[in-house]
């Protein structure tokens, strides 16, 4: 990998080469534009990068395909949801996961889109559809967010979900923080 730069910013180093982005306090090194990039921010300003692994689910293909034919998709993805635990997988639905309480957002206003112009998403291209779930402080707090997916509203036990994803490590989520998760999905073509 050869390192471009570090990027600003962020109270953990974050270095960017022209095809990945790694996060040496997780240890971790992610495709550049196929990620999630949590960024949580406390009160005096300093803020935590947390990358996560994400996997498109059945039903999140079938949303994509449907998108770009121009039809109306299955499923009204539009909720963000993180949670304390899950099982990431193809085939995983809305109780493959724990889900926090208070967590639960609308995507944000004018996501999913393509080439993000928010400088914290350092994942965003033409090529990538980024979704944006942002959180308040007063919004929720817990110890431990290790997951997160993106599903429709009102989930129930058996509802579809366009992705869910693990984070590299569980990192604490307090009432004085704000946070920010981008899900991006780069379209390969292949």
């Amino acid at each position: 990998m050869l390192i471009r730069h570090s990027l600003p910013g962020f109270r953990n180093r974050v270095l960017l080469s022209m095809a990945s982005l790694f996060v040496p306090q997780f240890d971790e090194m992610l495709p550049r534009h196929n990620n999630i990039l949590a960024v949580l921010e406390n009160e005096g300003g300093e803020r935590l990068l947390i990358p996560a692994h994400n996997i498109v689910t059945d039903a999140g293909d079938i949303w994509y395909a449907q998108k770009s034919a121009g039809e109306s998709p299955t499923n009204n993805f539009n909720t963000m949801v993180l949670c304390s635990a899950g099982t990431p997988g193809k085939s995983a639905i809305y109780s493959s996961f724990t889900a926090i309480a208070g967590s639960t957002k609308t995507v944000a206003a004018g996501y999913p889109k393509t080439a993000d112009a928010d400088a914290d998403n350092t994942g965003d291209a033409a090529n990538v559809v980024t979704w944006l779930g942002s959180w308040a402080k007063a919004d929720f707090n817990h110890a431990a967010v290790s997951h997160g997916l993106i599903t429709i509203a009102s989930a129930i036990s058996g509802s579809a979900l366009l992705t869910g994803y693990a984070f590299s490590a569980p990192f604490a989520k307090t009432a004085n923080d704000t946070l920010k998760v981008f899900v991006n999905h780069q379209m390969l073509g292949v």
